[in-house]
């Protein structure tokens, strides 16, 4: 009698289950069918017998495009954020030393990649400055290309938060400063206040992984749409030599100045380190 209960209430289970399975299944299928006919106008017998190809050609095609834009949409969010944690964090170079020589040396991926997309909750080590000199440059090195996107990234966003706006920002060799270096000021701001501890550097750094979000939006839909009316600053100063050079010139200047505050903040935490 004992043994006959389990087996009473599995039967119950897997009918409910396969109920559950029809009723899906059936859902989909009458839908499907209602769209050949009233959507695409079919007649009857072609509506029923479209049903497969509605399914195969138009679903499963838009579904796989719209999960790829959906996945673009995750990794963009997904670097935009990391990247804010880190300047977020005077003690996150360090923290990814210990998890690269920690973790991904060893071969643990899993936890490597977990931990880095938990970056937030990581411990705090002793120190903020790497420990070994590859790191150092390699960190050096990571702040100045970022330093380079965002100053790109955000000198367009600006550009085009003043278009909509109805500013007129015109482009000329001598301005070609000003435009970059508010670019570059808002993300290395956050840094500065990871350097003074502000308990809100994180929630000011939270802002950018939405403005990254919104300006590749618009950007695309301009593409995709043909707009003739929609200005891009890089644009401008890519056709242009005049533009291009003093453009460049400016950027690796302005790209070092992260790098240098950086290395003036580790100085100072070294200095207070013990001898050992």
């Amino acid at each position: 009698m004992n043994a006959e209960k389990p087996r009473a209430a599995e039967s119950a289970r897997g009918k409910r289950t396969n109920r559950l399975r029809l009723t899906i299944i059936a859902m989909v299928l009458i839908w499907t069918f209602l769209y050949n006919l009233l959507i695409k106008s079919n007649t009857l017998g072609a509506a029923f017998f479209g049903i497969l190809d509605t399914i195969s050609d138009d679903f499963l095609m838009g579904t796989l495009f719209t999960i790829l834009l959906g996945l673009g949409i995750v990794v963009v969010f997904s670097a935009t954020k990391l990247y804010t944690q880190i300047i977020a964090n005077v003690y996150s170079f360090r923290i990814i030393e210990d998890l690269v020589y920690g973790e991904l040396k060893h071969g643990h991926l899993r936890i490597f990649f977990s931990k880095l997309l938990n970056f937030q909750d990581q411990p705090l080590p002793e120190d903020s400055c790497p420990q070994r000199v590859g790191s150092l440059l390699l960190a050096f090195s990571f702040i100045y290309v970022m330093s380079w996107v965002y100053l790109g990234v955000f000198s367009e966003a600006l550009f085009f938060v003043s278009w909509s706006a109805g500013v007129d920002l015109p482009i000329t060799p001598q301005n070609l400063l000003l435009l970059p270096t508010l670019a570059l000021a808002i993300p290395f701001s956050a840094r500065v206040m990871a350097y003074l501890e502000y308990p809100y550097a994180q929630d000011y750094a939270d802002f950018m992984p939405g403005a990254v979000f919104v300006l590749l939006i618009v950007a695309a839909l301009g593409y995709l749409f043909h707009s003739e009316d929609q200005k891009f600053f890089l644009t401008q100063v890519v056709a242009r030599r005049d533009y291009l050079i003093p453009f460049l010139k400016n950027g690796i200047f302005l790209a070092f100045i992260p790098v240098f505050f950086e290395a003036g903040y580790w100085l100072y935490r070294l200095s207070r380190r013990p001898l050992e």
